[in-house]
């Protein structure tokens, strides 16, 4: 072969190797459509009522570590009791009209704001799978690197008004990486939440391993079970310290 007709060949590659990252970019509808086909494949997230997932959570800096009832039921109530040795009890919960939080440090409260929001859109049961209905406005937030695993993230604007960047595996399509404002007694701080260790439970990919680090402080979490199903109702009824405090 000549070089006159070798051109028109190495033309042709680098044509197509420059159009190679525009074919295989997707759009922020399809990243997300692509998660909720990986975490649910057989479509069974709709018609599950319920979940309950039991974690362990250990902070390393601190010594510290805990256990977590987590239970959801369909279509947005919620509570989760954290349980840990020499402090107590915590515990934090959403009725479907009211958000709440009590501990033994700052006792019973009312939550609004951002507080709120956060439990309020993590009580959706839809959120497993991101569904679009859950935003208000969904942009390309640019590709990141997480641990060797190259991702491509999210800015959402969750119709309750909260602001995540989510960041979704390009390989598995799992999001792998969370990152958000919380509200916390010392005023709006930056957590970072990386997921891992996906597995299948009755035909739903469930992340098994999270970290968070927010302050310069880790929290690591291991879920230890995970069942669906028909959860009590009695179980996101309002203690009764919580229903003394609304008006």
């Amino acid at each position: 072969m000549n070089r006159r007709s070798l051109r028109p060949t190495l033309l042709a590659a680098a044509l197509l190797a420059l159009g190679a990252p525009a074919l295989a970019a997707q759009t922020p509808t399809e990243i997300l459509a692509r998660y909720n086909k990986v975490i649910d494949p057989q479509g069974r997230v709709a018609s599950i009522s319920g979940m309950r997932s039991t974690i362990s959570m250990e902070i390393p800096a601190a010594g510290m570590s805990a256990s977590i009832v987590a239970v959801q039921a369909r279509p947005n109530q919620m509570t989760m009791t954290i349980e840990i040795p020499g402090l107590g009890q915590m515990r934090q919960g959403y009725d479907g009209t009211t958000a709440w939080s009590s501990d033994p440090m700052q006792g019973p409260r009312l939550l609004s704001g951002a507080e709120a929001s956060a439990i309020v859109d993590g009580a959706n049961m839809n959120a497993m799978v991101r569904t679009p209905d859950l935003f208000t406005l969904v942009e390309a937030a640019g590709d990141v690197d997480v641990e060797g695993d190259k991702a491509s993230c999210l800015k959402l604007t969750w119709k309750s008004g909260r602001v995540t960047t989510e960041c979704f595996s390009t390989t598995t399509g799992f999001l792998i990486e969370s990152r958000s404002k919380q509200q916390s007694q010392m005023g709006e701080i930056e957590a970072v939440s990386r997921m891992s260790d996906y597995r299948a439970i009755d035909g739903i990919m469930v992340p098994h391993k999270l970290s968070q680090s927010a302050m310069g402080m880790q929290q690591l979490m291991t879920t230890t079970s995970v069942t669906f199903g028909p959860q009590d109702p009695k179980l996101f009824e309002l203690p009764p310290e919580i229903k003394a405090l609304r008006p």
